[in-house]
């Protein structure tokens, strides 16, 4: 499938036209939001196609790490708001509209986002579950469920792994928007760049971890998260020693 440059709006055909693009180059999984009209709002089809490409690379021995990005000059706007009345309406299946990989388990490469323009609901629960974040000087960050009576789940959860209870919070209950420099002070990114820089930096960031062993990368993420969460250090330990013990042994 092709891999769509998320610099700018401009020079789509009718090849573009798949809402979720996927490929693979120089060992990097790239799944680019392609509805660059529509600000990136996730639609039904977009939830299928995004898991179908993130499970794909996940399967995929030549994929090292993982790059999403948004086509345009918005990373998400959310959910389509046409979606979300025909899931409250029952006229779709609401339980079919998951990202999967929000369960961080499940992919085990990883995940580089690059963040252009507005983020919002979804765009933010997808930050959240990357690895890592490079953000333009553009970007916006908002959470507007719980004022719509809608409060996320899987968002709060993610939080947990990256952010201060804080500042979760806060965006959580208030909805208000918030800028890069914020998302740079509390840890939400990694780095802001300017805007036409993001993809290519993006995509270099994960190009790099790419040339890294594949189970060495495995273990450093898992221990990375595990850490945060388990109140078992030691076990952690001896579980990372005996990994890593295999990895030399199988050089």
């Amino acid at each position: 499938m092709t891999i769509v440059d998320a610099k700018s709006d401009e020079g789509a055909t009718a090849a573009d036209e798949t809402p979720v693009q996927c490929g693979v180059r120089d060992g990097v999984g790239v799944v680019t939001l392609n509805r660059p009209g529509k600000r990136n709002a996730m639609s039904a089809e977009m939830y299928g196609l995004f898991n179908v490409a993130m499970n794909s690379h996940q399967a995929n021995a030549d994929v090292k790490a993982i790059l999403i990005a948004g086509h345009g000059k918005a990373f998400c706007a959310g959910g389509d708001l046409d979606m979300i009345d025909a899931a409250q309406k029952g006229v779709i299946n609401a339980d079919s509209l998951d990202l999967e990989f929000l369960q961080p388990a499940l992919i085990t490469k990883p995940i580089v986002c690059g963040v252009v323009g507005p983020c919002v609901g979804e765009g933010v629960a997808m930050v959240l579950a990357c690895d890592m974040v490079i953000c333009g000087e553009s970007a916006r960050f908002a959470l507007p469920e719980v004022g719509l009576g809608i409060p996320p789940v899987d968002i709060p959860l993610l939080a947990a792994r990256r952010l201060n209870a804080n500042y979760i919070i806060e965006l959580l209950l208030t909805g208000d928007w918030k800028d890069a420099g914020w998302a740079d002070k509390v840890g939400l990114v990694n780095s802001v760049v300017p805007d036409g820089m993001v993809w290519e930096l993006a995509f270099e960031l994960a190009r790099r971890i790419a040339l890294a062993p594949p189970s060495a990368v495995a273990l450093v993420k898992s221990l990375v998260y595990e850490a945060r969460v388990s109140g078992d250090l030691d076990a952690l330990r001896q579980y990372g020693a005996s990994v890593r013990r295999e990895i030399r042994q199988a050089l």
